[in-house]
């Protein structure tokens, strides 16, 4: 009887329980500039690489590329993460005018790196290409912390910080 009444009690409480848009999602956010400068550098290719240096994809689904956070499309590719085309402004705006992908949180980030690519200019642009290791620090969960204008200290990690990404001239 008192689990029935118990179980009468609790059951509406966790109907209206809320999760988080991103519960198990992470992000990842690259700031991308030339050595001489510390102004992002625009309409660059950034994909995730894995742990043998191809991209990224879960269950056969690419999910790689990198994208302004300013939440327009300036890629002709859109077929990747498509619900930035909702927003205006900042996606993320902790994340402030840098690069972003959203992965999911609970893969192990060991052995993956990001490449960097200018395809400007006719697919030959003026920067070199770079490949850049990451770690699991370099990934922070977004539950609960997506739309603050600055990413809170964690216990036990590392403040947020980008990856930055020094880019040189061929």
């Amino acid at each position: 009887m008192r689990l029935i009444l118990l179980l009468s009690v609790l059951f509406p409480a966790l109907l209206a329980a809320q999760h988080c848009g991103y519960d198990f999602a992470s992000i990842i956010v690259v700031h991308a500039h030339r050595s001489n400068s510390a102004t992002v550098e625009p309409r660059l290719r950034i994909t995730l690489l894995d742990t043998n240096n191809l991209p990224a994809v879960i269950n056969g689904q690419e999910w790689n590329r990198f994208r302004p956070n300013d939440g327009r499309s300036t890629l002709p590719d859109r077929a990747w993460q498509p619900h930035f085309e909702r927003y205006s402004g900042l996606v993320f705006p902790f994340a402030g005018d840098n690069y972003v992908l959203v992965v999911p949180s609970r893969l192990d980030y060991s052995g993956y790196s990001i490449l960097v690519q200018d395809e400007r200019n006719g697919g030959v642009g003026e920067l070199r290409r770079t490949v850049v290791p990451i770690t699991n620090n370099d990934v922070y969960p977004l539950c609960g912390r997506y739309d603050d204008d600055i990413y809170p200290p964690m216990e036990g990690r590392p403040n947020f910080a980008p990856v930055d990404i020094m880019l040189q001239t061929r």
